[in-house]
């Protein structure tokens, strides 16, 4: 996998990659969006614990696959409120730790659940064994 950033597009606004190249064969996992809720169900009280669980819930699933974080290729994360971004970013950057997938960020109006902060989906990949 390589992550890039070509000459003769802006450089990113943040911490992700414009693109990330994948070679076959691959293994490829499609997250379903994840959201700061724990295995019992409780909502993360607010947007750093909901950020903090829902990457755990990520992590997770990547487990369920053999996977770890630093396979993520591409992501989506989804806020609903624009002051949480300084919040959720902060925690991102921990649980990615220098690691720069290719990236979309998009402020919406709800979630599926009213009480829900943020979500994020993603693609990861990893060679076949």
């Amino acid at each position: 996998m390589r992550a890039f950033n070509p000459a003769g597009v802006p450089g990113p606004f943040g911490s992700y990659s414009h693109g990330f190249e994948v070679e076959s064969p691959m293994r490829l996992v499609f997250g379903a969006g994840q959201t700061g809720v724990d295995t019992d169900g409780r909502i993360g009280e607010d947007i750093e614990e909901q950020s903090r669980l829902m990457w755990r819930n990520i992590e997770g699933v990547l487990a369920g696959a053999g996977m770890e974080i630093s396979d993520i290729v591409q992501l989506t994360m989804l806020l609903v409120d624009r002051g949480d971004l300084p919040t959720a970013r902060a925690v991102r950057e921990e649980v990615l730790s220098g690691h720069r997938p290719a990236s979309t960020l998009m402020f919406v109006a709800g979630l599926a659940h009213a009480d829900w902060r943020i979500e994020v989906d993603f693609v990861a990949a990893r060679a076949s064994a």
